[in-house]
């Protein structure tokens, strides 16, 4: 019982706090709030210092969104709790460090402390703390493509709401539900949550939250044709909402969606009147995506009423405000990397101080058993035989248990290395690989700026195809580091589809079809009739794009590619040949590898960063096939791949 209040007491400081937070400018949070964790550190008293770093933290997340200042406050809180064995307050940090990886969108890792939250939460009986474990679990699950686990977890929560009445719980569990069937196209169950949540939302008197649901289900009605009752929704909506305050954001959603239902009525004139509105209203709340969403809207209305100069001039404030929010989720990207790093160190820190701990508890249970050793000594022999069993047998346990620990650290050191050759590759892409085509980029343009007069036709002409060339080289390595960069931080969900890999290389051979014309270089697929496999089309498409791309850069002009797909007992294996220059056996074996540096200029002198083959080897093993290499220098190179059956 004194436990089940000491954890409610917790979580009545965790969520008031954060509506502090909410609440007050940043100036105002972090007042002498550096001086209190110092006092708290002076007098050694840790309970306190625990708490003032995760309460620095969150203002650090919610607030000032300094996530690295925030990162090492919460290992140290962590620390602390670790140390004394505060599970309650340990639970908290958790859920801190969840609020960190939440903000920069890295769902895979604050899973981990979702679950690490919810295992020490067994122990107790407090039901609050366990659903907003469980909605934060169902919304991670959602956000990684586990869509059967998030509905899963939302059931629950909502099966326990109805059981215990908490309907405040049961609402939002319904609209979690409904937002997760409209994401899968479950078009009626979606409308049956929303409903639902709807209902509940009104006997319980919440007017906001009432008004989203009546956009939801009119945007359903929307999406089924049945204009007339997207309408009335949107309507009743707007009804509830003006008459509220501070509620620009949830208003101008709905002007936005009634737009929609104009466009869609073919009345784009008062679409435009419904969207100046939500412009007005989405700008001042200063919602980004919201005003990101009505300046695509406003240039598809103006579109249609043919004013293309107004179209053009919201398509650009769209792409602008799109570039700055890219800008920004690249930016998390990076602190997703760094907070990842960060947590890995620190973790093997601790399994380290674990081997130590355990090496000493080895060496004083090896002296307390000597010593009794000896003393049994002088009492019986026979004694001395078995303790010496038991020294034995103890003996090997430790040692399982030492070899154990060690090949745990020796395991997460190799990922740590991993990660740094990731992090070093990134980096190193950027400064060089990324400087070298800016640089050429920016001695044409100086060439053609200032000596524009003494430039002929025909020099200019050739500056020009230069340029051109930089330009694609340029956006092939932005392309690759994408989509690279998106695989090492989890944000491609490999789900496997069925494709047509005959239709899938002739797509790419007429993709890059200019670029082989330009060497006189034959293309030829050898296969006529379609081969189904099952793979994720995204990924296995930019394989071979990257492949033939590799083709051709590294065969001679009036050269030769064959493309075709061959099929095997338990796999399809995918091969693309070229007669051109190949390669040593020594580059061939390392062309895969991510430590080693392989970038090699075409017979055009086309550049690459070596990526390419290594998001190949990536995308290829995450769809459960295998990539490899044969190689004759100056005879050419077939490069093959397989995928599962």
């Amino acid at each position: 019982m004194a436990q089940n209040s000491q954890i409610a007491t917790e979580w009545e400081w965790f969520t008031n706090y954060i509506e502090e937070i909410e609440n007050n400018t940043a100036e105002d949070l972090l007042i002498n709030k550096e001086e209190k964790l110092q006092a708290a550190k002076d007098i050694e008293n840790k309970e306190l210092e625990s708490k003032i770093a995760k309460e620095l933290a969150l203002i650090h997340i919610y607030k000032t969104n300094n996530l690295e200042e925030a990162m090492p406050l919460l290992i140290r809180a962590m620390e602390i709790d670790e140390a004394s064995e505060d599970e309650i307050s340990l639970i908290f940090t958790y859920l801190g460090f969840y609020s960190l990886f939440e903000k920069v969108e890295d769902y895979y890792y604050g899973k981990e402390f979702l679950n690490k939250a919810s295992t020490l939460l067994r122990n107790y009986n407090f039901p609050p703390v366990r659903i907003f474990i469980n909605q934060k679990l169902g919304y991670s699950y959602w956000s990684t493509g586990e869509t059967g686990k998030s509905i899963e977890e939302h059931q629950n929560i909502l099966q326990y709401a109805q059981k215990e009445r908490i309907p405040k719980v049961e609402a939002k569990a319904n609209t979690d539900l409904a937002n997760i069937y409209k994401d899968i196209s479950s078009l009626d169950k979606a409308l049956e949550h929303y409903k639902n949540a709807l209902s509940i939302y009104r006997r319980i008197k919440s007017p906001v939250e009432e008004a989203k649901c009546l956009n939801e289900i009119g945007d359903l009605y929307l999406i089924r044709n049945d204009s007339k009752r997207a309408y009335e929704n949107y309507i009743v909506a707007l009804d509830i909402l003006n008459d509220l305050s501070n509620v620009e954001a949830n208003r101008a959603s709905v002007y936005n969606s009634v737009a929609n239902y104009y466009l869609k009525e073919n009345n784009p004139g008062k679409a435009v009147e419904n969207l100046a509105i939500s412009n007005r209203l989405a700008q001042k709340s200063q919602n980004q995506l919201l005003i990101q969403e009505t300046y695509a809207i406003l240039s598809k209305a103006y579109k249609k009423l043919n004013n293309y100069q107004k179209a053009l001039e919201y398509s650009e404030l769209y792409k602008a405000l799109d570039d700055f929010l890219q800008k920004e989720k690249n930016d998390r990207n990076i602190l997703k990397i760094q907070s990842r790093y960060t947590i890995t160190q620190k973790q093997n820190q601790i399994d380290q101080l674990e081997l130590n701990k355990i090496q000493k508890e080895f060496e004083l249970e090896e002296e307390r058993k000597f010593k009794n050793f000896l003393a049994i000594m002088v009492v019986l022999a026979a004694i001395i035989m078995i303790l010496i069993f038991i020294l034995f047998i103890s003996q090997r346990r430790s040692n399982a248990k030492l070899k154990t620990a060690n090949e745990k650290v020796k395991t997460q050191n190799q990922e740590l290395e991993d990660l740094n050759n990731t992090k070093d590759k990134f980096f190193s892409i950027i400064s060089h690989d990324l400087k070298g085509p800016l640089n050429s980029l920016t001695s044409f343009s100086g060439l053609l700026m200032n000596h524009t007069s003494s430039l002929s036709t025909e020099e200019i002409q050739m500056l020009a195809k230069d340029l051109d060339k930089s330009l694609k080289n340029l956006f092939a390595l932005l392309e690759n580091l994408l989509q690279w960069s998106r695989s090492q931080t989890g944000n491609i969900e490999f789900k496997a589809e069925e494709i047509d890999l005959t239709e899938m290389l002739n797509e790419n051979k007429k993709l890059l079809e200019k670029q082989a014309d330009n060497k006189n270089i034959q293309i030829e697929v050898k296969n006529t009739k379609s081969v189904k496999a099952k793979a994720h089309p995204n990924s296995i498409t930019t394989v071979i794009r990257n492949l033939l791309s590799n083709a051709i850069k590294f065969t001679e002009d009036g050269g030769q590619i064959k493309m075709g797909v061959v099929e095997e007992e338990n796999q399809f294996v995918v091969k693309i040949a070229d007669n051109g220059v190949g390669m040593p056996k020594e580059v061939a074996s390392k062309i895969f590898r991510l430590d080693t540096k392989h970038s090699t200029q075409g017979t055009a002198k086309e550049k690459g960063t070596g990526l390419g083959l290594i998001l190949c080897k990536e995308f290829v093993e995450k769809n459960g096939g295998q990539i490899w290499v044969k190689s004759e220098e100056g005879k050419g190179t077939i490069f093959s791949f397989s995928i599962p059956k």
